[in-house]
């Protein structure tokens, strides 16, 4: 008896992480493993691909995240990822300082960017807050357009080349782009681990009930702030992708079209969803790179894709998961149905049969 008890609990512990979301976080994961081994033109498809959907996937996760476990939607998030990359670039290139503590630093002050936004705007949700951070984020728009000295203006800092740290070159295209992946997961981890913590599970609350989360001794403000501050740290490592994959920094990083376009990416991937966001960058990197083959307005096509994916896909791409599972279901269900009604019919043939046999 106390042998099969204590097998029970660790068998179920050992397949608790069989679930549909990691097998596909998994197979996933696996995809952009090969990916490079598989494409036929690695330095067209590494870079404008690859590497442009880990880093828009990165940031626009930053926002999913603020969205779906906080309840604030921040148009700040690329801004963020603007500023480490600024920061990169300034003090890399202008100051002449050492990549790796210019990375450091960078992730700090893109962190710091977000502490700060969240002392401003902290206090207020819904649409109020998300206007403040769009806001703010126009506002240092405007200052990187105009700071000759720091940012360069409008000609912005270049070049900034990809570093060797002597055991990786990042020079490599198919090296930068496990590199970017390995960030991209990183985040992705980060996030995942945070949710199920002390802290997510806080935050989660402060969500659904703030008055009721703030009766029992939390301050609301404060879990806010420190989630959009750990939301500006993750969009910074995508700014570490975004400066590196361009090779320089300008004011069109942090522009109001690129602020939406990591909205639509997430939106289109799914904004419930963290991992969601990796398929709403692959396709607006496929658009990028492929809607101009078919027609010259590249904008109007993402557009109509943006509004058929809201109308017919509320919860993103991410979500025909879901309704391809429900179909097969329903088919296995009416295939079942079908046998079991077959089989009625027989044993009711064979009854009658047999009983027409006894009569005679």
């Amino acid at each position: 008896m106390s042998t099969s008890t204590s097998s029970t609990p660790s068998t179920a512990n050992g397949r608790g992480w069989v679930t549909a979301q990691n097998v596909v976080v998994v197979v996933v994961l696996l995809a952009a493993i090969i990916f490079p081994l598989v494409v036929d033109r690695p330095r067209f498809w590494l870079p404008n691909i690859g590497v442009r959907t880990l880093w828009m996937g990165t940031i626009a996760m930053s926002l999913v995240f603020l969205n779906r476990y906080v309840g604030l939607l921040s148009l700040a998030q690329m801004t963020f990822a603007g500023i480490c990359s600024y920061g990169i670039g300034y003090f890399s290139v202008t100051m002449g300082w050492p990549i790796i503590p210019s990375i450091i630093l960078s992730l700090g002050v893109g962190s710091f960017a977000g502490w700060l936004t969240a002392l401003i705007a902290v206090r207020t949700k819904a649409i109020y807050f998300m206007m403040i951070t769009l806001a703010l984020s126009q506002v240092f728009y405007s200052w990187a357009s105009q700071a000759i000295e720091i940012t360069n203006a409008r000609r912005g800092i270049a070049p900034i080349p990809r570093p060797d740290f002597g055991f990786i070159n990042l020079n490599d295209i198919t090296t930068f782009y496990y590199f970017a992946l390995f960030l991209a997961v990183l985040s992705y981890a980060i996030f995942r681990y945070t949710a199920k913590s002390q802290f997510g599970l806080a935050i989660q609350g402060i969500k659904d009930s703030p008055e009721r989360m703030s009766a029992l001794g939390y301050n609301v403000n404060r879990y806010r702030t420190a989630a959009l501050t750990l939301a500006a740290f993750v969009a910074s490592i995508g700014g570490v992708i975004l400066v590196f994959d361009r090779n320089q920094v300008d004011p069109s990083f942090v522009s109001l079209d690129a602020t939406l376009n990591i909205l639509v990416v997430a939106v289109v991937g799914g904004i419930g969803s963290l991992g969601g966001v990796f398929i709403g960058g692959l396709v607006f990197a496929l658009l990028q790179n492929f809607a101009q083959d078919f027609t010259d307005r590249y904008m109007t096509l993402t557009g109509l894709v943006f509004i058929g994916v809201l109308l017919f896909f509320p919860t993103g791409l991410v979500g025909l998961g879901p309704i391809i599972r429900r179909l097969f279901s329903r088919r296995a269900k009416t295939s079942t149905s079908a046998e079991s009604s077959e089989t009625l019919d027989a044993a009711r043939r064979a009854g009658t049969h047999n009983k027409k046999g006894q009569h005679k």
